[in-house]
């Protein structure tokens, strides 16, 4: 008895896990199809009846890319990476893929991101993202010793007959297996670690697997619905249709051209009917929507009737209103800088197992958001930062040219230098300008 009912919670658990895993999958597919801005319309195609997609097509509006796009600025910014010249060209395609995957685990919430080495044509990474997965664990809830996921078919062939296949890893295989379970494939890949750095868009608090952006996926698929319920108004509303009351039905009405008379028989009356179409009061819901989703991950958004932004010009001013968004910036650093010492470790790895070493450090530097100043706060910022120090004369050269190369800037800084004091010697003395605006104030 005792057997049978453990049995009984083992099956009983296993189904549990499965639901979970079928509903995580299904939420992930719908993250993406509204990311992407394809395939959105079967979501909201029960909510109306067959008949009216005859007459307006499904509204598809992307919210979702814009607003995932405009919180994933840590790569969007750039970060700098110290390594050695063999590095920077293994990782050539490292930039491009970072941007990438910080914005699939925005909106995703978790991801996996499989680090791939390749020998041609030049010895370099490739790093391929898994958005969605199942993870193994053993004692550590939240680093798993296993994978599985399924592999990219090519659907569009209708030629591939093959079966599903899914890849399975761990710290020393690699395998394949198809939908029924059999292996096709099994290699030893004798890293030591699974090729995979996980990024999540938080820290995880008591799973291993972090919630994705579905508030923003839930507002988008509202949005479109009221777009195409206002589509709808629109179409069966625009125009007056003619009502004959005191009639019926099989009495004829006599119909003429616009030079006659249409008759109709006593004592029926005809109207034309034009209900107005609220479609205001729509728009407005929608941008009420968008406006609460947007707070609510620390974006702000203007409406403008004319198509003008009323955005500030001050720097400091913008600085204050994304106060924010650029506390969630140096939370998203801290987190991001685990990921590419994670990550480097990984490279570093599968670099010896091919022969290559690689340093044992990494020089990394996030670049900040740079909020747009006035020339008088400008002038009084870098007039600061020169007089304590703080930076150089070619420094300020490379700010404002940021073409040149550090020896090209430090010579025409030099330039400079021998042309001003000429003018200052022909101008009996005087300052140079140069030197004049370090020292100006607001008065002079």
């Amino acid at each position: 008895m005792i057997e049978t009912a453990q049995q009984l919670i083992q099956e009983s658990l296993k189904e549990q896990k499965k639901l979970y895993a079928r509903d995580r999958r299904e939420a992930i597919y719908k993250l993406m199809d509204y990311y992407a801005g394809d395939n959105t319309a079967q979501y909201i195609e029960d909510r109306f009846s067959a008949d009216a997609f005859r007459e307006v097509p499904v509204s598809e509006f992307n919210v979702t890319r814009r607003m995932i796009d405009r919180m994933s600025r840590i790569y969007t910014l750039g970060a700098t990476r110290n390594v050695s010249d063999q590095y920077d060209q293994m990782t050539l395609k490292k930039p491009h893929k970072m941007k990438h995957m910080e914005k699939m685990t925005r909106l995703v919430g978790t991801i996996a991101t499989q680090v791939v080495f390749k020998q041609a044509p030049d010895p370099h990474f490739n790093y391929n993202p898994v958005y969605y997965f199942d993870a193994y664990f053993d004692t550590d809830p939240f680093t798993p010793y296993a994978i599985t996921y399924p592999m990219v078919q090519n659907v569009y062939d209708v030629s591939d007959i093959t079966k599903l296949s899914y890849c399975y890893w761990d710290d020393n295989r690699y395998i394949v297996y198809d939908q029924d379970g059999n292996i096709t494939f099994e290699q030893a890949h004798n890293y030591g670690i699974m090729p995979f750095v996980f990024t999540h868009r938080e820290h995880h608090l008591n799973e291993f697997f972090v919630t994705g952006a579905y508030d923003i996926c839930a507002a988008n698929e509202q949005i479109n619905i009221l777009l195409t319920e206002a589509s709808l108004g629109m179409r069966f509303q625009m125009f007056g249709q003619y009502v004959i009351e005191g009639m019926y039905e099989e009495e004829k009405i006599m119909r003429a051209g616009s030079s006659e008379i249409m008759v109709i028989p006593e004592p029926a009356r005809m109207d034309i009917k034009s209900p107005k179409a609220n479609v205001r009061d729509a728009i407005d819901l929608v941008k009420a929507i968008l406006d609460l989703t947007a707070q609510n991950n620390h974006l702000w958004i203007t409406f403008a009737e004319d198509g003008t932004s009323d955005r500030p010009s001050s720097g400091i001013a913008l600085k204050i209103k994304d106060l924010e968004r650029f506390e969630d910036y140096q939370d998203d650093v801290e987190l991001w800088e685990m990921y590419e010492y994670d990550l480097y470790r990984i490279e570093r790895v599968i670099a010896e197992a091919n022969g290559i070493n690689l340093p044992s450090d990494i020089g990394l530097k996030f670049h900040e958001p740079d909020y747009p100043m006035s020339a008088q706060d400008q002038i009084a910022v870098d007039t600061f930062m020169l007089e304590n120090n703080l930076i150089t004369q070619k420094d300020l050269m490379l700010k404002y040219n940021k073409h040149l190369t550090e020896k090209e800037a430090e010579k025409l800084v030099n330039e400079n230098k021998e042309v001003n004091a000429e003018g200052t010697e022909e101008a009996g003395g005087e300052r140079s300008v140069f030197n004049r605006l370090l020292t100006q104030t607001p008065t002079t």
